[in-house]
């Protein structure tokens, strides 16, 4: 079974909390309008030793672009990998950071082919973030295409998992994986602010490989 971790930050205001908040990203508790997940304390903590290194982000599902932006503010070398399938959030998001380093792209995430062929030709991923249908099966899909090209010591996070949502479910999407994994846990967030009403889905999986 895959173990959990409850992480309550309301204590904990981080860089990337502010940063979150300045953006209008819902991953930061700070969030001033429609939901707000406690994320950023968790991401600042797992993330913070490659703020100043190069590195391989990826993200799946930009919307309006408020987390492109953070992340474009927070990792100062990164290469930068945005996907959607709405086009129209490609190109918006696409406006308010530097082309150079980021690179928006198309992706199905119903299409298991199609993201293994544009994950491959990345290849080496440090970070790929899903926050895009929130539907358990594209999300085994994103797991399974993005894995082998995740490079050791990279991560999977899975973003917005219900808490309806059983351990067994994701266990057999994982367990396949599992002994190329140096630590798996899903990490329950928490904050005196979390508010996500009527999916009440403030929950993580983290998939680190080995």
């Amino acid at each position: 079974m895959i173990p959990t971790l409850v992480i309550d930050s309301t204590d904990c205001l981080t860089e990337l909390c502010l940063i979150g908040h300045y953006c209008g990203t819902d991953k930061s508790p700070c969030n001033t309008r429609g939901h707000r997940h406690p994320y950023t304390p968790v991401y600042n903590l797992l993330f913070a030793k490659y703020q100043n290194q190069t590195l391989k982000f990826a993200e799946i599902g930009v919307a309006a672009g408020a987390s492109v932006m953070m992340w474009n503010s927070f990792f100062r070398k990164a290469d930068f990998y945005f996907f959607d399938r709405d086009e129209n959030f490609l190109r918006n998001a696409s406006q308010y950071v530097n082309p150079s380093n980021n690179t928006f792209q198309y992706m199905n995430v119903e299409d298991i082919s199609g993201m293994i062929s544009i994950f491959s030709k990345i290849d080496d991923i440090d970070i790929v973030l899903d926050d895009s249908s929130h539907n358990i099966r594209d999300q085994n899909l994103i797991i399974h295409a993005a894995f082998p090209y995740i490079k050791s010591g990279g991560m999977i996070i899975i973003e917005d998992i219900e808490r309806f949502r059983t351990n067994e479910e994701y266990y057999s999407i994982v367990k396949d994986i599992e002994h190329e994994c140096s630590f798996i846990t899903f990490i329950l967030t928490e904050h005196k602010d979390r508010y996500s009403p009527g999916w009440d889905n403030d929950k993580l999986l983290v998939i680190v490989k080995k």
